[in-house]
C-alpha cells in the first residue's frame, strides 16, 4: 500500500478529490525518530508510539486502538487526536477530533502546531492554506512525514512526479532510514512505468521495515500492475504469512487475477478483502471493485451476486453514495443484461447531480486548484451503453475522454481507466480502418503492462485487423 496519507481507491461516482485529562504541565517526550510530541503521560506516549508504528505498517485497526488508548490516558494529547482523526472512517468524528486538537494548539511545539494548522485548513476546505503550511513545515522539518506527504501529494496531483520524488529524497537526506519515503518513491516510479526503479526502492523499504506485511504488499501491487503476476503472487503470500488478515493483500490478489483474466478468483479476492476490511479500504470499496471482474466475465448471474453483496453494506442516508448507489446498481444490471438504452437514460439523468456535487465541492474549497471534473466510471458506462445500441461513433468520445483525462493520473486505479479506454479507442479506430493509430495506443499500454487481460479483446481485434489487411495486400 502507498504511504501514509495516500488514501485508497474512491467509490464509483463519489465526486471530489480526497486530500487527503491529565493534570499539571505537559511534557514534550522524544520519539525514536527525533520528533517530539506533547503529552503529560509516559504511558500515553508509549501507546501513541506503538500506534504510530502500526499506522506506518497500515495495520489500521491496531493503530486506531492504540491512538484511542493514548487519548484515554491523556485526554489532552493533541497528536493522538489528529492521528485518530486520520484513521477514523467517520467524517464527522474526524472533524470533531481536529477541532478538539486545535484547542490545544498554544501548548504544543512548533512542529505540532503545523500539524494542527494543516489539519484545520483541510477540514475547512482551505487547500491552498494547507499546502502553504505543509511547504513551510517541510522546509523547517524535512524529516517530517506529514509535511513531505502533503507537498509530494500536491505535486502528484499536478502530474509532477519528479517534484514528488524530490520531496521524499529531501526527507531521506534528513532521515536516511525513513521507510515511508522509499515506499512512496517506489510507487511514484511505478505509476509512470519505471518498474526497475520502483522495485529497487520498494526492496529498500522491505529491508528497513522488516517483519511487516506492507512492504511485500507494496512490491506485489507494483508487480501486479506491471504484469509480473507470478512475482506478485509470491509477495502477497509472504504478506499474508506475516499478517493473515491483511485486507490489502487480498485486494491486490484481485488485481493479479484480473490481469490474468481469472475473473472468479478476482471476485473471490475482492470479497475476501471486503470481509477483512478495516480502516484503509472499506467493504463497499472492495465490493465495488468486484463488479469489474463480474462484468468482464460476461455472466449476468455473477454481476447479480456481486451487486447483492454490495447492497448489504449499510449506507449513510446523508452521503453522496446514498443518491448514487441505486443508479450504479441499476446501470450495472442494465449493462450486464444488455439493456443499453436503459443504462444510457439512467446515466444522463444522474449526470446533472454529479456535476452539481463537484461544483459545490469546488466552491467549498474541497477540490485542489486546477483539478477539473472527470468521472471515468460514468464515461466508461456511457461508452458501453452506447456501443450496445450500435452507436459506436457516439461512444468514441467518452472512451477518448478517459484515454486522455483532463487531470494527471495519481495512482494505479486512475491509470487503469486510461489503459482500458485506450484499448477501446484502439478497437474502434481499427474498425474505422486507422490501424496505425490503433497500434500506437496498444503499444503505449504495453509500456505500462504488457499483459492486462481486460485489454486483451481489443488487442486481439487490432492484431487480427492488421493480419487481414496484410493478407489482402499480398493477394
Amino acid at each position: 500500500m502507498k504511504g501514509l496519507g495516500m488514501k485508497k481507491k474512491g467509490l464509483f461516482w463519489v465526486v471530489g478529490i480526497l486530500l487527503l485529562a491529565g493534570g499539571g504541565a505537559a511534557a514534550a517526550l522524544l520519539l525514536a525518530n527525533r520528533r517530539d510530541v506533547t503529552t503529560s503521560s509516559r504511558a500515553a506516549y508509549d501507546a501513541y508510539e506503538e500506534a504510530l508504528l502500526n499506522q506506518h505498517r497500515f495495520y489500521a485497526k491496531e493503530a486506531r486502538v492504540g491512538y484511542a488508548k493514548a487519548l484515554e490516558l491523556d485526554p489532552n494529547f493533541a497528536m493522538a487526536m489528529l492521528s485518530l482523526a486520520d484513521m477514523t472512517p467517520d467524517h464527522n468524528q474526524a472533524v470533531a477530533l481536529v477541532r478538539r486538537a486545535a484547542k490545544q494548539r498554544d501548548r504544543l511545539t512548533e512542529r505540532e502546531r503545523y500539524h494542527v494548522d494543516i489539519a484545520v485548513a483541510n477540514v475547512d476546505g482551505k487547500a491552498d492554506e494547507a499546502l502553504r503550511l505543509a511547504r513551510e513545515l517541510h522546509a523547517k522539518y524535512p524529516a517530517d512525514v506529514v509535511g513531505a506527504g502533503n507537498v509530494a501529494r500536491a505535486a502528484l496531483l499536478k502530474g509532477d512526479r519528479d517534484s514528488a520524488i524530490k520531496t521524499y529524497e529531501d526527507l531521506l537526506a534528513a532521515d536516511p532510514n525513513n521507510a515511508d519515503a522509499y515506499n512512496q518513491i517506489g510507487y511514484y516510479y511505478g505509476y509512470r512505468g519505471e518498474y526497475d526503479k520502483a522495485i529497487d526502492n520498494l526492496e529498500r523499504y522491505r529491508f528497513i521495515s522488516r517483519d511487516n506485511a506492507n512492504p511485500f504488499d507494496s512490491l506485489a501491487e507494483n508487480q501486479a500492475n506491471a504484469g509480473h503476476y507470478n512475482e506478485a503472487i509470491e509477495n502477497l503470500n509472504r504478506a499474508l504469512a506475516i499478517k493473515p488478515d491483511f485486507a490489502p493483500a487480498y485486494w491486490h490478489f484481485g488485481v493479479v487475477y484480473e490481469g490474468l483474466g481469472q475473473w472468479d478468483k478476482a471476485i473471490a479476492a475482492y470479497d475476501k478483502a471486503a470481509e477483512l476490511a478495516d480502516g484503509e479500504g472499506s467493504p463497499r470499496e472492495y465490493l465495488t471493485m468486484a463488479l469489474r471482474p463480474a462484468l468482464l466475465s460476461g455472466d449476468p448471474s455473477k454481476v447479480k451476486e456481486a451487486l447483492a453483496r454490495l447492497q448489504k453494506v449499510p449506507v449513510d442516508p446523508k452521503s453522496d453514495y446514498a443518491k448514487t448507489q441505486p443508479v450504479l446498481v441499476a446501470v450495472v444490471t442494465d449493462i450486464a443484461e444488455g439493456h443499453g438504452a436503459d443504462a444510457e437514460r439512467r446515466l444522463r439523468e444522474i449526470k446533472p447531480y454529479l456535476d452539481q456535487q463537484f461544483a459545490e465541492r469546488v466552491k467549498a474549497g474541497k477540490v485542489p486548484p486546477g483539478v477539473k471534473a472527470h468521472l471515468p466510471e460514468w464515461n466508461f458506462f456511457m461508452g458501453r451503453a452506447l456501443e450496445m445500441q450500435g452507436k459506436t461513433d457516439e461512444a468514441l468520445p467518452y472512451y477518448q475522454a478517459n484515454a486522455n483525462p483532463p487531470n494527471p493520473f495519481y495512482d494505479f486505479d486512475a491509470r487503469r481507466w486510461i489503459m482500458e479506454a485506450r484499448a477501446k479507442v484502439a478497437e474502434i479506430l481499427a474498425k474505422k480502418g486507422d490501424l496505425d493509430a490503433a497500434e500506437k495506443l496498444i503499444a503505449e499500454n504495453r509500456k505500462w503492462n504488457p499483459s492486462w487481460a481486460p485489454c486483451r479483446p481489443a488487442e486481439v481485434f487490432v492484431a487480427e485487423a492488421r493480419r487481414a489487411k496484410v493478407l489482402a495486400a499480398s493477394k
